[in-house]
């Protein structure tokens, strides 16, 4: 002991060795991985994508909303566009809400007729689509909160938000809730909605389309 303290005292080189392996033992440290990390960031987004437009008009270049000015007894007519974004097929429940002016609420006569034309992936609307139309004013049905389907003009309403479905292929008359309604991946679909208003309707209304995963969730929260 006393050679290395004495040998430690004469050299200076010896001194900052000796720092350096005392230093190097202190760092070292036991892990638990064998690489640095490899890393990938996913931002995900709603797989269908929503439009809409004035008239009859599938256009996929559309509009996230749009204002119309009308008067009760008359009619309007609005394209929705949905397209599927995503790499595989994708089934869902398209649902159509109807929210009254703030404070005010719907019965349900609102609308005494809703003509439906469903179109293709090009797009394309010919002049006479909708003019002739496909009448969905009894296949309207108001989804529930618990999912279950009631016919709009069942009874009146007193609701602020209506969230309605219909079935464009129902057996014997009835809604099938469990009808999906499935988009291809990369399928571009466009509605075509012409509503008429009751003679007596005034004030604001908004109207809205979107596809749902599951009715009794989005009812649930639309009515909240």
């Amino acid at each position: 002991m006393n050679k290395i303290k004495s040998l430690l005292k004469g050299s200076s080189i010896a001194m900052v060795v000796a720092g350096i392996l005392i230093a190097g033992v202190a760092s070292a440290a036991l892990v638990n991985y064998l690489s640095n990390p490899a890393k990938t960031t996913a931002t995900v987004s709603s797989p269908i994508e929503m439009s809409i437009n004035m008239g009859r008009d599938g256009n996929t270049v559309g509009n996230k909303s749009i204002d119309v000015d009308t008067t009760g007894g008359s009619d309007f007519t609005f394209t929705t566009i949905a397209e599927n974004k995503a790499n595989n097929d994708i089934e869902g429940f398209p649902v159509i809400v109807v929210q009254a002016s703030t404070g005010d609420k719907l019965t349900g006569e609102e609308f005494t007729r809703v003509l439906f034309d469903d179109g293709t992936k090009d797009g394309n609307i010919t002049e006479t689509d909708i003019i002739g139309g496909w009448d969905i004013t009894d296949l309207l049905h108001v989804v529930e909160r618990d999912g279950s389907l009631t016919k709009l003009s069942s009874k009146t309403w007193d609701n602020e938000k209506l969230v309605l479905y219909f079935d464009n292929d129902p057996t014997n008359g009835i809604c099938n809730p469990a009808a999906t309604y499935p988009l291809e991946a990369g399928e571009v679909n466009w509605n075509v909605l012409k509503m008429t208003l009751a003679d007596n309707v005034v004030g604001t209304y908004k109207i809205y389309t979107q596809y749902a995963n599951d009715l009794a969730e989005y009812a649930t929260g639309q009515y909240e």
